[in-house]
């Protein structure tokens, strides 16, 4: 499956550049990927200046936390697409940069992360109940023992609390 989809990507990317080969030439095809992949990493680094002011503001409360999360997704996968070669993938990662496409992406992006956050949250808590534990340990293990109602009987008298004040007492005292 995964294959599939790399050999899909760059069947994609070598028709794309065969295009604009065709369309402006070998030379001119090669300088404007180049051109479109510098641009896209300037509109990304102002856009990670913005991004990181924004969840600045999200940790104090100050904004919303969903969008601010939303978009730190989808400017890493635009990130990604930005910095994998090729004119489609380029194009791709400056769409995802765009106002608009984010806003339209970020119910989709939140939706997703809040599901693989309640399902790693699920795994969490199968672990923290001992469910997954070694074989020496076994669920349902019962310790006995009493419970005790009531007032505290000492019956050694090293536990006596008077009995420990006045050892406590005998102590040399310092000068």
């Amino acid at each position: 499956m995964r294959l599939a989809i790399v050999l899909g990507y760059v069947a994609v990317e070598i028709g794309a550049f065969a295009l604009a080969i065709h369309l402006l030439g070998f030379g001119w095809a090669v300088l404007a990927g180049l051109a479109v992949f510098t641009v896209g990493l300037i509109v990304l680094r102002r856009h990670t200046r913005k991004l990181a002011a924004d969840l600045r503001r999200a940790s104090r409360n100050e904004i919303d936390p969903v969008p601010a999360m939303a978009d730190t997704g989808l400017t890493a996968l635009a990130a990604t697409l930005l910095l994998l070669p090729g004119v489609v993938s380029t194009v791709a990662g400056m769409g995802l940069l765009a106002p608009p496409v984010r806003k339209l992406a970020r119910p989709t992006v939140t939706a997703y992360g809040t599901r693989r956050f309640n399902a790693s949250m699920d795994r969490i808590g199968l672990y923290s109940v001992s469910l997954f534990t070694d074989d020496r340990v076994r669920p349902g293990d019962v310790i006995d023992g009493d419970i005790l109602d009531g007032d505290v009987v000492y019956t050694d008298p090293v536990a006596t609390p008077d009995h420990y004040q006045s050892s406590m007492r005998s102590l040399p005292q310092a000068k």
